[in-house]
C-alpha cells in the first residue's frame, strides 16, 4: 500500500528501524516500509509492504512492541502512526 506523508523528510530511519525488527541489522532492502520521492511535491510516499517482494519483509505493525520501531525513531511519529493505523485496518479488514 502506498501513502503520501507531505511532512516526511525523507531521512529513511523508519526503513532502518524496521529492518532491524526483521533481521537484527541495518539492511532497507529487507524493510517493510520504503520512502520514495514524491516528484515536484513536498514530502515523500510511505509503501507498505502488504506482501514479500524479494527480500522485503511484510508489515507486520510490530505487533510485540508498544510503538511500532519505525515510529520510534520518525521524527514525524504522529503522521506515521497515522498511516500505520491505516495500514492495519486495511490488512485486516
Amino acid at each position: 500500500m502506498i501513502f503520501e506523508m507531505p511532512v516526511c523528510g525523507g531521512c529513511r530511519t523508519c526503513e532502518m528501524a524496521c529492518s532491524f525488527h526483521h533481521i537484527g541489522e541495518f539492511n532497507p532492502a529487507v524493510s517493510s516500509i520504503k520512502i520514495v520521492e514524491r516528484e515536484g511535491q513536498d514530502g515523500f510516499y510511505v509503501h507498505l509492504w502488504e506482501k514479500p517482494d524479494g527480500p522485503a519483509r511484510v508489515c507486520d505493525g510490530c505487533k510485540r512492541l508498544n510503538v511500532p520501531l519505525c515510529m520510534q525513531y520518525c521524527c514525524e511519529s504522529d503522521a506515521l502512526a497515522e498511516i500505520l493505523g491505516q495500514y492495519i485496518k486495511k490488512t485486516c479488514d
